[in-house]
């Protein structure tokens, strides 16, 4: 999927998530489309770089192990 951007100089482009995510590193892109609208960058909320999650975690589940000494158990 191909994301519709507004370069500083003006040029309008098509770029992936990862060129999108370089050019707003490098401070080259003025507008981005979004599915509920235009971005204007510097002013529109984005996300800040991701912080390592500190909260409970969720998705490990206590009837799978992934301790080798559990999974591969002789006395089984």
């Amino acid at each position: 999927m191909y994301i519709p951007i507004v370069l500083s100089g003006g040029q309008v482009d098509l770029v992936s998530k990862e060129e999108l995510q370089f050019l707003l590193d490098v401070h080259q892109i003025m507008l981005f489309k979004r599915s509920d609208g235009w971005v204007f960058v510097g002013q529109d909320k984005m996300r800040v770089g991701s912080a390592p999650y500190n909260g409970k975690e969720f998705r490990k589940h206590e009837d799978f192990s992934t301790v080798q000494d559990e999974v591969f158990s002789l006395d089984a």
